[in-house]
C-alpha cells in the first residue's frame, strides 16, 4: 500500500506537469501567456513568456489583481478541494479562470464569483470570450473579491473550525 501510495502519487505529479505545460503551449499559441515560475529549465514552453519566481506576499498579489485573467490547475495528487491559489487570486480582485473541482460551488456561484473549465476545449473557449468581454470579466472579479472579503476571511474560517473543534 506504501508503494502504491508513493507511486500514484509521483504518477500525479507527472501528469499534472505534462497536463500544464500542454494548457499553457495551447494557450500561448494564440494568446500572451506569462508564467512567473523557480525552473530552471524551461524550454518545453513553446511562447510562453517566462519570468522568474517572485515574492509571493509582495509581488503576487498585484500580478493576480492586474493579470486579466489568472489561470488555476489543480494538481492531479489533489483529488478534492480547494486550492490556495483560488483563495488569494479572489482575495486581491483578479480573475480566476480554474479548473472544476465540486467544492468550489459550496463557496462560490460558478459565472458569477469566478469562472471554470472541464476540458482544454473549454478553457480555449472562455479564454477568448473573457479577453473579448472585459466588462463581464472585471464584474466576476468583482463579485469574487467581495465574496472572498465579506465571508471567507482568515478570521471568519479560524472562528468556524474552533467552534467546530470545540463542539465536540
Amino acid at each position: 500500500e506504501k508503494d502504491y501510495f508513493c507511486e500514484s502519487m509521483i504518477l500525479g505529479v507527472k501528469v499534472s506537469e505534462i497536463e500544464r505545460v500542454t494548457i499553457l503551449n495551447k494557450l500561448a499559441e494564440k494568446n500572451e501567456v506569462v508564467l512567473y515560475t523557480r525552473s530552471e529549465d524551461t524550454s518545453y514552453l513553446k511562447h510562453v513568456i517566462v519570468k522568474p519566481e517572485i515574492s509571493y506576499m509582495q509581488v503576487m498579489p498585484k500580478v493576480f489583481h492586474l493579470s486579466k485573467i489568472n489561470l488555476n490547475i489543480t494538481s492531479r495528487t489533489i483529488e478534492t478541494g480547494i486550492s490556495q491559489r483560488v483563495w488569494d487570486v479572489l482575495a486581491v480582485g483578479g480573475f480566476l479562470l480554474t479548473n472544476h473541482q465540486p467544492e468550489l460551488e459550496e463557496y462560490f456561484e460558478i459565472g458569477k464569483d469566478l469562472e471554470v473549465f472541464h476540458d482544454l476545449k473549454e478553457l480555449e473557449e472562455k479564454v477568448d470570450y473573457y479577453l473579448k468581454h472585459e466588462e463581464q470579466r472585471i464584474r466576476i472579479a468583482m463579485n469574487g473579491y467581495k465574496k472572498v472579503r465579506d465571508n471567507h476571511t482568515c478570521t471568519k474560517r479560524m472562528k468556524q473550525v474552533l467552534e467546530e473543534v470545540f463542539q465536540y
